[in-house]
């Protein structure tokens, strides 16, 4: 780690980026379907702010959407 960052000019940094994502039920109209949103942030954030709500360090980069397969093993076989 040490000698990767003495070859970056002097003044630079590394800036390590952190995903995250976790199960959002959509309403109960729509028939238990569920997406993942994915979110993005930086570590050289402190964790103390990164998980304060209202800092606003992580944003939204996408949505992963899930579907349920019925009978997946029986159509395989």
């Amino acid at each position: 780690w040490w000698k990767i960052q003495d070859e970056y000019p002097k003044h630079s940094t590394i800036v390590p980026i952190i995903y995250a994502s976790d199960e959002a039920h959509l309403t109960n109209f729509s028939g238990d379907k569920s997406i993942w949103p994915l979110y993005m942030t930086i570590g050289n954030i402190l964790k103390d702010i990164r998980r304060e709500r209202s800092t606003r360090a992580w944003i939204c980069i996408g949505l992963l959407l899930t579907i349920k397969i019925d009978n997946v093993e029986s159509r395989i076989q």
